[in-house]
């Protein structure tokens, strides 16, 4: 054997095993799975999915590329047998098209076709696509998901830097969308009742977050939006092993939630972090450490005057800026809630299907059963019935979760816990919050398989160097 033909046989397993994610601050795109590139690519350039107004057929058009995928490679779509949380979801999915097509047959005009559309279009991708994730246990390693909300950060950040900074957030005439543009259904400059999916909105100077700054949302349509998305970066950061990496994605993360001026993200969000940090200390060290935890505080609480006194004046003085931060929202959203809990009852079993009257003469958007996903978009809208079907599939899922839990980091969980929490005064009306959850669902690490087979990999490499060093020595005596 020649000494060109030993380095090169050499050479080639060294190369094959450089299986680190990194290079310097890129992330090495051959060491990721297919999954991971198409969340990193997906992540990414979500800033084309805002520019093209897309989001509303976001889950659908991602459904359509794996399909083709599947059927150019296997002629099959290989999908396993349902779990609960995929059968309780597509029941839920089918019982509101359903309901709607009947509503709209015995109240024509109420509901338009295009509804009924966007309408399939929105759950049975989302389905399909928990479906696919459970069938194919696809897993995407925190760090690749993390290193690709730190791309969306610095763009964010640039663009706040431009926007606010520079340029004083003034007025401006929002363009439209692409789809929009193409599709004609908007004309003219953004009005209410328009669609804010059909304009590129990355703030609304007419409303303020922190420090006179105006109340940005980027490329997710609504503050709303942003705020669940930067939550969910914060809670992924406290994942991460690199401290460094993951106090500046956290705090980063948590300034573009304050400029949201979300207010219940921001009030959800310690009070999930507290909830993750409990169950981390209880699984690691055993449940009673917290429970002694909580146990002193609660002791503490109600047994000193002092403390007592303080904690009630916060909280009460809390109460008082959270409701002059957005004094008019507040109101208008108290009138909403109001309005629909006193309504439900009316026909609590199957719903009103529709939006009821507005609250506020001239704003359209006040309406009754809307800006709650509880109240409005499950009890009003679709009644006791459709309410119970999805709440078997949001346990179902956490249940999930916990069996399949094994290498999952605790950020799905929080993410979960964290729309519990916020789903009485949130809509969740685009494709793009399911998106998350589903994300959420597939973050996890490294298996022991994936180490065996490295570990594998580096006893073939002694074994195959040994090998050809004994074959020199051969071909040197010879």
């Amino acid at each position: 054997m020649s000494w060109e033909t030993y380095s090169y046989n050499l050479k080639s397993p060294t190369v094959s095993q450089d299986n680190s994610l990194f290079r310097g601050v890129f992330l090495r795109w051959s060491n990721l799975t297919l999954s991971e590139k198409v969340v990193c690519a997906n992540i990414v350039f979500i800033p084309l999915w805002w520019i093209g107004g897309l989001y509303k057929y976001m889950a659908a058009l991602i459904v359509f590329g794996i399909m083709g995928w599947e059927w150019k490679k296997h002629r099959a779509i290989p999908l396993k047998k349902p779990t609960f949380s995929v059968i309780s979801l597509i029941t839920f999915a089918t019982y509101v098209s359903i309901g709607q097509l009947f509503f709209s047959l015995y109240n024509p005009g109420k509901i338009t076709t295009t509804e009924f559309i966007r309408s399939l279009l929105f759950w049975f991708p989302i389905a399909f696509l928990l479906w696919y994730i459970q069938s194919k246990d696809i897993k995407v390693r925190p760090e690749v998901v993390a290193w690709s909300f730190s791309v969306n950060i610095l763009q964010m950040m640039g663009f706040w830097i431009v926007g606010q900074l520079i340029l004083g957030a003034g007025i401006y005439d929002p363009p439209r969308t692409i789809f929009s543009l193409l599709s004609g259904n908007a004309s003219g400059s953004y009005d209410a009742g328009k669609g804010l999916a059909n304009y590129l909105i990355p703030y609304r100077p007419e409303d303020v977050s922190i420090a006179s700054f105006a109340r940005w949302s980027f490329f997710f349509i609504i503050p709303e939006i942003a705020a669940l998305v930067f939550s969910f970066f914060v809670l992924l950061s406290l994942d991460l092993k690199n401290r460094l990496w993951s106090i500046t994605l956290a705090s980063s993360s948590f300034f573009l939630l304050l400029i949201t001026g979300t207010r219940s993200a921001l009030m959800a969000l310690p009070l999930t972090m507290a909830l993750r940090y409990t169950f981390s200390i209880g699984k690691n060290r055993g449940f009673y450490i917290p429970l002694a935890l909580a146990a002193l505080l609660v002791f503490t609480t109600l047994s000193l005057p002092i403390v007592t006194n303080s904690i009630t004046t916060s909280i009460e003085q809390k109460q008082k800026d959270v409701g002059e931060f957005r004094a008019d929202s507040t109101k208008v959203r108290g009138d909403i809630y109001k309005g629909t809990i006193e309504s439900i009852p009316d026909k609590l079993f199957f719903g009103h299907w529709v939006p009821g009257p507005t609250v506020l003469p001239g704003f359209d958007l006040g309406r009754i059963g809307t800006h709650s996903f509880i109240l409005g978009r499950l009890l009003y809208h679709i009644g006791l019935v459709g309410t119970t079907l999805f709440a078997s599939f949001w346990l179902s899922l956490f249940v999930w979760l916990y069996k399949t839990g094994k290498n999952r980091p605790l950020c799905g969980y929080g993410l979960l816990i964290l729309y519990t929490l916020v789903s009485p005064v949130m809509e969740f009306g685009e494709s793009l919050c399911w998106l998350i959850v589903l994300l959420g669902t597939t973050i996890c690490h490294p298996t022991k398989h994936l180490s065996q087979t490295t570990n594998n990999n580096k006893y073939l490499d002694h074994h195959l160097n040994r090998k050809y060093k004994l074959r020199l020595n051969d071909d040197y005596n010879r």
